[in-house]
């Protein structure tokens, strides 16, 4: 009997201690989503759910790197198409038969052609280090850093239309402050870069 109602108590406890995490993530989150909401007062929380987070995969540093890294790697494909568009431009304007404004429009294109290139070296280069630096932080030990919550929301928008938000929220050891915010679809794809991270580890490793 004694056993029995030591872990009804038990299971008490620790809803208690759920909830509680519950009401104080939705306190700070908020206080965060009124400064960004273009309505405030219609916000209406709908539902939070609450977990624990572990470093690597839900450390916000390893997001603003993998952020980086994805910069990083549009600015080569857009280098990429420069690239393409002045040796295209340079075989236009090639040729035995050239005329004063054919070489011009040649010599234009080369230097088009060379500063596209220098950039892309240069951006190799960033990138290689970038991506030398997200694979040392997924190595990493897996560690406690705090919570984060899956927080689901009405609000209006600037046209006054009801729409709802679907966010995840980080927060400290302590539930002292929001570290980190982003919408739910964007964790998700990070989550998927992080796997396919996670994939090419294991393929070298073999």
């Amino acid at each position: 009997m004694r056993n029995i109602l030591f872990f009804a108590l038990l299971t008490v406890v620790i809803v208690a201690c759920r909830q509680s995490q519950e009401q104080k993530a939705e306190t700070l989150i908020k206080e965060s989503l009124r400064k960004s909401l273009y309505k405030p007062d219609t916000y209406n929380p709908i539902e939070t759910k609450v977990d624990s987070a572990f470093a690597p995969y839900d450390d916000p540093v390893l997001f603003d790197e993998l952020a980086e890294l994805e910069k990083l790697s549009s600015e080569y494909e857009d280098l990429e198409k420069e690239l393409k568009q002045a040796r295209s431009s340079m075989s236009i304007w090639s040729g035995p038969y050239q005329t004063a404004f054919g070489r011009n429009e040649y010599q234009e294109a080369k230097a088009d052609y060379n500063d596209a290139n220098a950039k892309i070296k240069k951006i190799k280069t960033k990138g290689q280090k970038q991506y030398e630096k997200v694979i040392s932080l997924l190595q990493g030990d897996r560690k406690f850093i705090g919570y984060k919550a899956i927080h689901n929301y009405r609000a209006d928008n600037n046209a006054g239309n009801t729409l709802i938000g679907n966010a995840i929220f980080f927060f400290d050891k302590n539930f002292k402050e929001v570290t980190y915010s982003m919408k739910a679809e964007a964790y998700n794809q990070v989550q998927e870069a992080i796997a396919q991270f996670q994939e090419q580890i294991e393929e070298e490793k073999e």
